[in-house]
C-alpha cells in the first residue's frame, strides 16, 4: 500500500471514529493491518513525526476530536512502549496544561459551559470534601472525562505548581498501559496483550468498587 493512499486511507477513518466511538475499533484494527506503513509513514517525517504526534496528543486533549485511548495506543504502536509512553506524556502534559491555563484565562466562558455538566458537580463537591486528592484520584479514575477534568479543574483555587504533579501521576499508569498494549499489538505479542488486559480488567473492578463509594459520598 503507498504511503499517499495509506494516509488517505487513515485519514477517512479518523474522521469516521471522530463521529462515532463505534468506529474507533475499525480504526485500531486498520492501524494494525497496515502497521509498517504507518511507521514508514511517521518515520518519513524524520526529526518531526515525534513533534508532530506530541502535537496531535496535545490537541486531543484541548479539543478532543479523538478519545485518548486512541491516541495512546497508537503512540505505542507507533514508537514503542517506552518512547511511546514519553511522548503521549509530554502531549498530555502540554495539552493539560493548555486546557488548565485556558479555564483560568476564559473563566466566565468555561465556567458556563461546564456548569450544565453532571461531572462539573461532582467535581466541585469531591474537590470540597478531599482537596488535591480529589483531583488525582480522579485523574487515576477510569472512564472519568480526564480532559474536561483539566478545564474543570482551571475554575478551582488550585495552584498550577500543584495540578501539574498530580495530573502527571494520575494520567501515567494508565498512559502506560496503552502503550504497552500498542507496541505488543504491534509486534503481535497476544501474551503481552492478554496480560495488560487482564491488569486492566482488575484494575477496573477495582476502581468500579471504589466508584460506588465516591457517588454515596458525594450523595449524601
Amino acid at each position: 500500500m503507498s504511503q499517499r493512499l495509506f494516509r488517505s486511507r487513515y485519514a477517512e477513518l479518523a474522521s469516521q471514529e471522530a463521529l462515532s466511538g463505534f468506529q474507533g475499533v475499525e480504526v485500531l484494527v486498520q492501524l494494525w493491518e497496515n502497521r509498517e506503513a504507518l511507521r514508514t509513514l511517521v518515520e518519513s517525517k524524520g526529526p518531526l513525526g515525534p513533534v508532530i504526534f506530541v502535537l496531535i496528543q496535545a490537541g486531543q486533549v484541548v479539543l478532543a476530536p479523538l478519545p485518548g485511548e486512541a491516541t495512546g495506543l497508537a503512540a505505542g504502536f507507533i514508537f514503542g512502549a517506552w518512547e511511546g509512553f514519553v511522548l503521549a506524556m509530554m502531549g498530555l502534559a502540554l495539552g493539560s496544561s493548555a486546557a488548565f491555563g485556558l479555564a483560568r484565562l476564559f473563566r466566565d466562558l468555561v465556567h458556563r459551559h461546564l456548569a450544565r455538566k453532571v461531572f462539573y458537580q461532582k467535581v466541585l463537591l469531591f474537590n470540597r470534601k478531599h482537596g488535591p486528592t480529589a483531583a488525582f484520584l480522579l485523574f487515576l479514575f477510569p472512564g472519568f472525562p480526564k480532559d474536561y477534568l483539566c478545564y474543570a479543574l482551571g475554575l478551582l483555587p488550585l495552584p498550577f505548581r500543584v495540578f501539574f504533579p498530580i495530573m502527571l501521576l494520575g494520567r501515567a499508569p494508565a498512559t502506560l498501559a496503552l502503550t504497552l498494549e500498542g507496541e505488543a499489538l504491534y509486534r503481535e505479542d497476544w501474551r503481552m496483550v492478554i496480560w495488560v488486559a487482564v491488569v486492566a480488567v482488575v484494575v477496573l473492578g477495582l476502581f468500579r468498587v471504589f466508584k460506588k463509594r465516591f457517588y454515596q459520598e458525594i450523595s449524601v
